[in-house]
């Protein structure tokens, strides 16, 4: 299985208004629940409204986390397209296609709903990182995934699915 072409595809780094906001966020949130938290008088409640902020900041943190750190790796080899979202150090391969099962490959602003599966696998606009629709028949359904690469990646798709 020769690569032909090989992108990865990561977040921007966190802008500092961003994390103003989020720190504001952060502060707000936490002199609330200390408001809320020395007018009660039953330390049982103070307690499981202690653990359910906890849950709540942990989550939000999680999920803040999630979006911060989301790399994609995407890679056509003579046969076939696949693209594998890293988060961290977690790997997964999200999406396989073979190449003769690919249809089009248009700009973003071209594409039309189909009526099988839709997929995106973009972040935020990028400098050099064009947005692209991949129709591929899957199932006896025509798919579509959005991905986000550079002139030179999408070039090779182009070439390798012969379109």
């Amino acid at each position: 299985m020769a690569v032909k072409a090989r992108e990865t595809l990561e977040s921007k780094q966190i802008s500092f208004t961003t994390l103003g906001i989020i720190m504001v966020v952060v502060v707000g949130y936490t002199l609330l629940y200390n408001q809320f938290a020395n007018t009660l008088e039953d330390y049982r409640l103070k307690t499981i409204v202690g653990v359910i902020s906890l849950v709540i900041m942990m989550g939000g943190f999680l999920i803040s986390l999630r979006y911060i750190t989301t790399a994609y790796e995407m890679v056509v080899t003579h046969d076939r397209l696949i693209i594998e979202r890293k988060i961290f150090f977690w790997k997964k391969t999200v999406l396989e296609v073979k190449t003769d099962d690919i249809k089009k490959i248009l700009p973003i602003e071209e594409a039309k709903k189909v009526d099988g599966q839709m997929r995106n696998y973009t972040l935020t606009n990028m400098d050099g990182k064009r947005k692209y629709v991949i129709q591929y028949e899957e199932q006896g359904k025509i798919c579509c995934v959005k991905i986000q690469c550079t002139g030179k990646f999408h070039e090779t798709l182009k070439k390798q699915v012969k379109i």
